[in-house]
């Protein structure tokens, strides 16, 4: 017997998926810009990997926007010396 998620749940989780990137996008273009946060897939890479870590659920507690903005221009900064920690 094969058992299927429903429809809605999927469309669901989808649109949970899509909302949470949104957010961690959003935020990278108030910092950046909107074409280098459309362009740089870093920054896409960052958002899918720290809504995959947060399990879809943006719910950082930050009081206001620019704390967000903040929080994410540090986890940027973390994964370039992250990355560069890696070539050297």
């Amino acid at each position: 017997m094969i058992t299927t998620i429903p429809t809605t749940m999927m469309v669901m989780e989808q649109h949970t998926s899509h909302q949470c990137w949104n957010f961690v996008m959003s935020s990278f273009a108030r910092i950046y810009g909107v074409r280098e946060a459309e362009n740089n897939m870093d920054l896409h890479y960052l958002a899918l990997e720290w809504c995959d870590e947060h399990n879809y659920v943006c719910d950082i507690h930050l009081d206001d926007l620019r704390k967000v903005d903040v929080y994410f221009r540090n986890y940027y900064e973390e994964f370039k010396n992250r990355d560069t920690d890696t070539e050297g």
